[in-house]
């Protein structure tokens, strides 16, 4: 994948992060769905009358097949638009926050068009920030460990700044 098409990708998620766009996605599905249906019942006449014309049944099943396509590139789309939680500097990322009952919190942050990803955790409100960042095209392709500070908003904001530009 050149940068250019992770650019355009990362411009694709920002721009149908907004609830509007998710809606209009959702729409889309509901309307490819309709289509599909209705071109599946025209190949059903079509195969089922009784002077079965081959033409009209190789294009009836034609548009059901580009209807049945239009439909799954629809769902997909509105799967993908969800599966990023957050805008951050300008970036999608899917973005996992755990709890934990004794106090502690992990976060788990990956981007939806870069392999780079991190992993954060506290032991608790106030504690020291600990990071394992991954990145898989890197020379090193183990994990690495870090420290981000005590404040979460930070930290979170860092590893995000680590994930986009590889720099910490």
């Amino acid at each position: 994948m050149t940068v250019i098409e992770r650019l355009y990708d990362n411009a694709w998620y920002v721009a149908n992060a907004s609830p509007t766009a998710r809606d209009l996605l959702a729409a889309d599905v509901t309307r490819a769905w309709m289509e599909r249906e209705a071109a599946l019942e025209d190949a059903r006449r079509a195969t089922t009358v009784a002077d079965l014309n081959p033409a009209r049944s190789a294009l009836a099943l034609s548009l059901g097949n580009s209807r049945q396509a239009g439909y799954d590139r629809a769902r997909a789309r509105a799967a993908e638009a969800a599966r990023c939680t957050d805008i951050v500097l300008g970036h999608a990322f899917t973005v996992k926050r755990d709890l934990h009952p004794s106090g502690a919190m992990g976060v788990e942050i990956s981007s939806c068009t870069l392999l780079r990803r991190a992993s954060l955790t506290a032991t608790g409100r106030g504690e020291t920030w600990h990071a394992l960042l991954f990145d898989p095209q890197g020379r090193n392709h183990e994990a690495f460990p870090t420290t981000l500070g005590t404040d979460p908003w930070d930290a979170f904001h860092r590893a995000c700044e680590w994930i986009v530009s590889g720099r910490i």
